[in-house]
């Protein structure tokens, strides 16, 4: 059995996966790794027993507070090399805005700085995590950003950064509505990305903002993939 406990931060989620052992995924934006701590061991783990912190993409609502993660447990950290000129500029760049939604906030977000680190390991389409204690695949999903991945789970859950976001208002309204994400640096990739996760018929769905997400008996995913224009 594979457990996954969404940790609600102030942008974005991230999220503790245990199996045999456990994972973190992403770690918020800058100043949040004491709840995230917290969190983990609010969910009965030692955050010292953590054995990998993957990074869905390179953005600093979701890479913000590994540095001092990495400093305080010293655990391994991993993204997609496709991030890493991303990594190297320390800060978001111009986000592209979907739609008009995003491109107002586009202006309020682009340029986000964070601390910048080194990871030690790359990912890579078909990493295995079962090494690392949880029963699961790393899929390249690029599309909000060229490096962006998503975390197949052997029972049926996947996380999947921000291929798509919950709901409306960073996901604090309705969350459990598909919608995407207010940036992609290419939406016909994202659209690639989603349709293939969805074919892997995944129960739950778990983003970088809102969520989860249910596949099955979900209306509103299906007509998204169906022709994905819905929340644009």
């Amino acid at each position: 059995m594979i457990k996954v406990t969404q940790i609600k931060l102030r942008l974005s989620n991230a999220y503790l996966v245990q199996g045999d052992r456990a994972i973190l995924v992403d770690s918020g934006a800058p100043g949040e790794a004491d709840k995230i701590l917290q969190a983990v061991r609010d969910a009965g783990v030692a955050p010292e027993a953590l054995t990998l912190l993957v990074h869905t993409h390179v953005h600093g609502d979701h890479v913000g507070s590994t540095a001092v993660l990495q400093q305080k447990l010293g655990m391994p950290t991993a993204y997609h090399p496709a991030d890493q000129r991303l990594m190297d500029q320390g800060h978001n760049g111009r986000l592209p805005g979907v739609g008009l939604r995003g491109q107002v906030m586009s202006r309020f977000l682009s340029g986000s700085a964070f601390a910048q680190f080194a990871p030690d390991v790359a990912l890579a389409e078909g990493f295995s995590l079962r090494p690392y204690g949880v029963d699961g695949v790393i899929w390249h999903t690029p599309g909000h950003t060229a490096g962006s991945v998503s975390l197949l789970l052997a029972d049926g859950q996947a996380i999947i950064g921000d291929v798509l976001m919950g709901g409306y208002l960073g996901g604090n309204l309705r969350p459990a509505r598909p919608n995407w994400h207010y940036f992609a640096e290419s939406l016909p990739q994202v659209r690639q990305s989603l349709r293939r996760i969805l074919a892997a018929n995944p129960h739950t769905l778990y983003v970088g903002h809102g969520g989860p997400l249910p596949v099955v008996g979900n209306p509103a995913l299906t007509a998204f993939s169906a022709d994905g224009r819905s929340g644009i």
